[in-house]
């Protein structure tokens, strides 16, 4: 592969993924899950859990977006992309952010992840994300 070819990779992965965070931010929820590839998933959630399917993942996540009112910001910092090939790369980053919820409680937030994007579909997808809490 290239330079020019990875560094497209690593742009593409790149804006799909700040799509991923706008959505989320926006709490633009169908946007949000529209950037998770529904046939090949894996969750691996802070608490060591595993979630091995796009409705698992789905189904425990949407609950949990009713008590969000808004961000008072989301940021990433750093992101940095690791380009395996043309359809496959890792994207790790970290995170710190402020939501409130609807009950008025802010919470801050901060911690970090590990996402694998592939394009198999001809489409960056989500197929594996792993989040790592702090306290």
């Amino acid at each position: 592969m290239s330079i020019e070819q990875r560094h497209q990779v690593e742009s593409e992965v790149q804006r799909a993924f700040e799509g991923l965070s706008q959505a989320a931010q926006t709490l633009d929820h169908e946007r949000y899950f529209s950037f998770f590839d529904r046939s090949d998933l894996t969750i691996l959630n802070a608490d060591g859990s595993i979630l091995d399917s796009y409705s698992e993942f789905q189904q425990t996540y949407q609950p949990q977006l009713e008590y969000i009112q808004k961000y008072n910001h989301l940021k990433f910092d750093p992101v940095t992309i690791d380009v395996i090939d043309e359809n496959n790369a890792v994207l790790v980053n970290a995170y710190i952010g402020e939501v409130v919820l609807v009950s008025g409680d802010v919470l801050s937030v901060a911690g970090a992840g590990t996402q694998v994007w592939s394009k198999r579909t001809g489409e960056w997808k989500l197929v594996h994300v792993t989040n790592i809490v702090r306290s």
